[in-house]
């Protein structure tokens, strides 16, 4: 009988335990995904305009301890990928970049940036740009097309993004740690952060 109870037991704390891993996997596999997260600011960084920050800053406060991993991996993968299109720019302008972007209607705002870039603010204006939440993907090709000092360009990078994302994680830590007490489901938390993210960019788009 007594070990009947503990088998018992056992079965239920396993299906307990299975529980809690439905209810908030997706958001732990893809918190420690150092990866994927990498790839998805890769991407930000190239051919995603959609701000990164609706993503992770919800995984930041949901597991505040994995906070500084996820930023570095971010971090990782934008300077990757704003590296790509500095080269992009600088080798494949004319057969490349040009025509596409007079295919999609944004030359004219392109040529604004590289005239910026070209009139002695090249350091500034790649930092300005990669701090704040809008495309960064015309600075990076325009820093290329005008032949801007490829060290600046990714110190520039470098210290804006690490500034964004390191900030974001230590005030996620701050924050997450005080959410985690109102035992609000992970899943839950990430999504309902994500929503409000993302909303508020595309009321911010509208503007």
């Amino acid at each position: 009988m007594a070990e009947y109870q503990s088998d018992a037991r056992r079965s239920r704390s396993a299906d307990s335990d299975c529980d809690t891993t439905r209810g908030k996997g997706w958001t732990s596999r893809l918190s420690r995904s150092t990866g994927g997260l990498a790839a998805l600011s890769f991407a930000e960084s190239t051919v995603v305009p959609v701000p990164l920050e609706t993503i992770v800053v919800p995984l930041m406060v949901g597991h505040p301890r994995r906070a500084l991993k996820i930023a570095l991996a971010i971090w990782l993968g934008c300077v990757v990928g704003a590296t790509l299109f500095y080269l992009l720019g600088l080798l494949l302008a004319d057969p490349l970049v040009h025509p596409v972007l007079g295919a999609v209607g944004l030359e004219d705002d392109f040529q604004k940036v590289a005239d910026d870039l070209s009139g002695g603010g090249f350091f500034w204006t790649i930092f300005v740009v990669s701090f704040s939440p809008v495309p960064m993907q015309l600075a990076t090709l325009g820093a290329g097309t005008v032949g801007g000092n490829p060290l600046v360009f990714i110190a520039a990078i470098a210290l804006s993004r690490g500034l964004r994302y390191f900030g974001l994680a230590i005030l996620a830590q701050l924050v997450g740690t005080r959410i985690a007490h109102l035992k609000i489901p992970k899943g839950w938390l990430v999504a309902g952060i994500a929503v409000l993210l993302l909303a508020g960019w595309g009321v911010m788009q509208l503007v």
